[in-house]
């Protein structure tokens, strides 16, 4: 009967603990910065002139929309098989990844400690997409469809970009110590390194 008073007691206080919203808003930071990772997968990665004064866009997926003569098709389909245009899978890869480790950092938040394993896999997240951004925001035209100087990147890589950098925010945020819970007569502060 005390063990099970020590405990509940025990559970309580983790429960209590003033660091767990920290570790719930930390935690909710990331999801949705998944989130943005995934729905920059369906914004335009690619923005090309149509020849006419307007533009055309292509998503992540290699859907063709604006003013040319091809909108509504997707590129993919019009390549006929020599290439594929579908930067946004990466993005979704990372961003479903990032998805489910961010969740179970939430779930997990009352624990004595922080979630260090899913940290890590923000941060190879985090920089995985940081880099895919940065690299197909710079060179949007991996197919070599135009000439140079014509055209460019659309938003959906800056968007991954940016929210992969608070995937590896989070993960900074973790690993750094200022979600450990505050240190008691106890359980001290553990040194680090």
């Amino acid at each position: 009967m005390g063990k099970n008073r020590a405990v509940v007691r025990t559970r309580r206080s983790v429960a209590d603990d003033p660091t767990r919203t920290a570790r719930v808003v930390v935690a909710l930071c990331a999801v949705l910065a998944s989130g943005g990772c995934i729905a920059a997968s369906l914004l335009s990665w690619l923005i090309l002139p149509d020849g006419a004064g307007a533009t055309t866009s292509v998503s992540g997926w290699g859907a063709i929309c604006g003013g040319s003569q091809i909108a509504g098709e997707n590129i993919n389909d019009a390549l006929n098989g020599n290439a594929t245009f579908r930067p946004g899978v990466l993005a979704v890869l990372i961003g479903t990844v990032a998805l489910l480790a961010a969740v179970s950092m939430a779930v997990f938040s009352a624990g004595p400690e922080p979630m260090r394993i899913p940290a890590a896999v923000l941060t190879l997240c985090g920089l995985g997409g940081l880099i895919w951004g940065i690299v197909r925001g710079t060179a949007p035209d991996s197919l070599g469809l135009l000439d140079p100087g014509v055209g460019g990147s659309g938003a959906g890589p800056w968007l991954t970009a940016s929210c992969s950098a608070i995937l590896a925010g989070v993960a900074v945020v973790v690993f750094t110590g200022l979600l450990d819970p505050p240190p008691t007569a106890s359980r001290p502060r553990r040194k680090r390194g």
